[in-house]
């Protein structure tokens, strides 16, 4: 409170009269202030000596740094120092009476100052410094430049993430004044930000630089307003989320791809599918954290880990309903199931059937089993297989008629093509 109250003490002092007993003590630039404050009664007019006359305001921007793009909650955070400058008429003295002396620095809240508003603005804590002095030309032209952190409203479109463009616009206007009254400029004619003092941002690149004067009547007041309109085209630096959500998801799809290639009853491929359907939802839930809940479209990199999702679950679902199939036990197959996997879906995907010959039957005792008919895996059934083949002893018995082993060899054949007629991509 200590800071508040010196200030609110200086500004009482010099809200007061000059003594003008000590005026010959003082020095030129001291005079001065106390011969054009003294004068200066009426801080709230504006400073013409006609009242039908405007001043014209010269506004620019210069832009320090881009603090941050909140995508979530649409705004944009930029440090920035504003440039005014305007004529008063109060404010004019001949250097030849003071010394040669041709410009001052005055407060600002001791003149007339133009009531420039941002008006897209996102927060109503407007973090300015207006206290900044002005400085004050021996020809009436007042130069200020306060420094500002603004928080201003900005459209995201996120579909591009983490590769995208943004367009944001800073919209500044007087708030009381129409256009007979303030005529608002571009300071210097420079329609654009002055990138001059510009620290580079890590997360965004400028890419467009740009700015355009508007004039526009509202339904509340029939006088023409002049507003000055400053767009900034930002590109995001994407490395840092190549290495959080691209690279992991580039892993992740190959892995995909792994999925398919394993035998539809194996276990292990339930397991992969799962904890590779964990891994996406885990960068989902990272893509959320960083974009608006509403927003009107969703990236598509968001898309992309939900399609992977929606693979896998798929691909889970049949491989279960394979793996109860395959571990139900030897019986002969539904008639609608054999009439669907091994007829219609078998031509579809162009799986020649076995021929259930004794001599077929000798060549599948004699191949390994994770090469058997129709892509089949060393499991039990295989095993079980092998074992009635050897206990036959004889070669010669394999070709008897009505033998029982041949149904059963036919039965898991057919148990086997309809699994891998089922899951064809694995």
């Amino acid at each position: 409170y200590s800071g508040s109250f010196l200030y609110a003490i200086i500004d009482w002092s010099f809200g007061q009269k000059c003594n003008r007993h000590r005026i010959r003590t003082w020095n030129a630039e001291q005079r001065l202030i106390c011969d054009l404050l003294d004068n200066y009664q009426v801080r709230w007019g504006r400073p013409v000596r006609n009242t039908s006359e405007g001043v014209e305001v010269r506004f620019g921007l210069q832009l320090i740094h881009i603090s941050d793009l909140d995508e979530k909650n649409q705004v944009l955070i930029t440090n920035q120092w504003q440039i005014y400058e305007w004529e008063d008429e109060a404010l004019k003295w001949n250097p030849a009476h003071y010394d040669n002396l041709k410009d001052i620095r005055l407060p600002i809240k001791r003149i007339w100052q133009p009531d420039v508003t941002l008006y897209n603005y996102a927060d109503t804590r407007l973090e300015e410094k207006r206290d900044v002095l002005a400085i004050v030309y021996h020809n009436g032209t007042v130069l200020w430049k306060p420094m500002s952190i603004f928080k201003s409203t900005c459209q995201i479109d996120i579909r591009r993430f983490p590769y995208d463009r943004q367009n944001c616009s800073m919209k500044f206007g007087t708030w009381t004044y129409d256009q007979s009254k303030v005529d608002l400029k571009f300071y210097r004619d420079i329609e654009k930000f002055d990138l001059n003092s510009y620290v580079k941002s890590n997360e965004w690149s400028i890419i467009g630089n740009r700015a355009s004067r508007f004039t526009e009547k509202y339904d509340c007041c029939p006088e023409v307003y002049v507003d000055l309109k400053f767009f900034i085209s930002l590109e995001r630096r994407g490395g840092f989320y190549n290495y959080i959500l691209i690279l992991p998801c580039v892993l992740l799809s190959c892995l995909t791809c792994i999925l398919f290639w394993l035998p539809p009853e194996s276990p292990s491929k339930l397991v992969l599918g799962m904890n590779i359907f964990t891994s996406f939802f885990v960068l989902l839930l990272l893509l959320y954290k960083n974009m608006p809940s509403n927003a009107e479209h969703i990236p598509r990199i968001g898309a992309y880990y939900c399609l992977n999702m929606g693979m896998i679950a798929t691909s889970t679902f049949l491989c279960t309903i394979v793996v109860h199939i395959y571990f139900r036990g030897s019986g002969p197959m539904p008639v609608v199931f054999r009439k669907v996997f091994l007829e219609w879906l078998a031509t579809l995907f162009f799986m020649v059937p076995h021929t259930n010959t004794p001599e077929h039957h000798e060549s599948y005792s004699l191949i390994p089993p994770n090469k058997a008919v129709c892509g089949g895996d060393k499991f039990e059934k295989f095993e079980l297989l092998k074992e009635r083949f050897k206990s036959l002893g004889d070669k010669h018995l394999r070709t008897t008629n009505n033998d029982p082993n041949d149904e059963n060899i036919e039965l898991t054949i057919e148990h086997e093509c309809g699994q891998s007629i089922e899951d064809p991509l694995s």
